[in-house]
């Protein structure tokens, strides 16, 4: 009897742990359909550890340490949202080389500093959440409140995870979201983000494409349709009147270049203040993936490459006299070896700051920077050009 009893009690206590364990994962999301820890995904630090049935449903889960939230969170990318500083310093050649303007008198810190201006609260509206607390992690919840570019992404183009339901949380581990107790200067830097591709997609199907690309070729650089360009920012206006103006956002384009030894889709912003001119260039992972991939001649033989054969030039942005407004290239655009002079962007100017009428600039930039990533190789660039060549000869002139 007393045995029996002490079982009893044991199966209570386990079966209290577990759904503790169930109501803390709802702290983070809320993902309709789905369980809150994703079973595809390895158990990590300072994490729930699920444990998952032949079927691959979630059967139990431990919680491995419940304090890891709060111990991370102060060194997280959301607490000190160091990116934007990151890419402004001008010790790595950043925008403040040309505006002489330190960061921290910059108004863009009020919302890229989130742990000095909300902390927990910014996005779980309270300073001290308890557990249980459920956030609506999604595009049209917490996170697409900040993440403006991917509610960007999501207005112009399908993806195949969301169209599946999937939340922001289904990819993004805990670690991602709170910090695993390291510093990082962006969430490019190795070890930032675990989200990957890879994560679930272990094994890939036998095709050609993934024969002959898979050990050099991301998934990005195929599967990802479109990324979206903040250009040409009047940083003047943001100095001056604290307000973020831009001429607008560009896609239906991706750009290429390397990233950890492979070819990755990139993308980049372009400011302007007074008469200097910048753009800033980095792989990106846009959430626009599509099941089918785009095929050969989208990359071998897109119009910018067949551009840089023509002049050494790839026009990317140029200001339409005629019409008075900008327009831009489309598709593939690689970044060349010689992306220094190779890339040409028009710039636009507004009568004044806070105005709305836009006007030729110049032609530039005056200076282009790239961090975590490197411009394709001249090898890389000849073997877009060869099919490019023969796309050329084939079809007779472009234009």
């Amino acid at each position: 009897m007393s045995n029996r009893g002490e079982g009893s009690r044991m199966v209570r206590t386990v079966s209290s742990l577990l759904v503790g364990a169930a109501l803390a994962t709802s702290l983070f999301s809320e993902i309709s359909g789905a369980p809150d820890v994703n079973p595809k995904l390895p158990p990590q630090k300072d994490e729930l550890s699920a444990s998952t049935g032949s079927n691959g449903d979630v059967i139990g889960a431990t919680w491995v340490d419940s304090s890891c939230w709060s111990r991370n969170f102060a060194t997280s990318l959301h607490a000190t949202a160091q990116g934007m500083q990151t890419w402004y310093d001008k010790a790595n050649l950043g925008f403040e080389h040309f505006t002489g303007v330190p960061y921290d008198e910059l108004s863009c810190k009020s919302c890229h500093e989130p742990g000095a201006t909300g902390g927990c609260a910014a996005c779980h509206g309270a300073t001290s959440p308890h557990i249980g607390v459920h956030v609506g992690a999604s595009l049209d919840g917490v996170c697409g409140g900040c993440h403006s570019r991917q509610v960007a992404e999501a207005t112009h183009y399908s993806d195949v995870h969301r169209d599946l339901g999937m939340g922001c949380l289904a990819c993004h581990s805990r670690e991602d979201v709170m910090g695993n107790g390291r510093r990082y200067s962006s969430m490019l830097e190795e070890g930032a983000i675990d989200a990957a591709c890879e994560v679930c997609h272990a094994t890939l199907s036998e095709i050609p494409a993934h024969t002959i690309h898979q050990e050099t070729v991301d998934c990005s650089a195929c599967h990802v349709q479109s990324v979206v360009s903040c250009y040409n920012c009047h940083f003047e206006t943001q100095i001056q009147l604290d307000q973020k103006v831009a001429y607008g956002q560009l896609h239906d384009w991706v750009f290429l270049m390397n990233r950890n030894g492979k070819v990755h889709a990139a993308n980049f912003q372009a400011v302007k203040y007074g008469e200097r001119t910048f753009v800033a260039l980095a792989p990106f992972y846009a959430h626009t993936v599509s099941r089918q991939a785009r095929g050969c001649l989208d990359c071998h033989g897109s119009a910018a490459v067949r551009d840089y054969l023509d002049d050494g030039v790839i026009d990317v942005v140029w200001w339409d006299e005629a019409i008075g407004t900008l327009d831009h290239a489309k598709g593939v655009v690689p970044v060349p070896p010689d992306y220094r002079t190779a890339l040409r962007f028009d710039f636009v100017d507004l009568d004044r700051p806070g105005g709305t009428v836009w006007s030729f600039l110049e032609s530039g930039p005056d200076s282009i920077q790239i961090l975590f990533g490197e411009p394709l190789s001249e090898a890389q660039m000849k073997s877009l050009a060869l099919t490019a060549l023969w796309r050329s000869s084939s079809s007779g002139p472009r234009r």
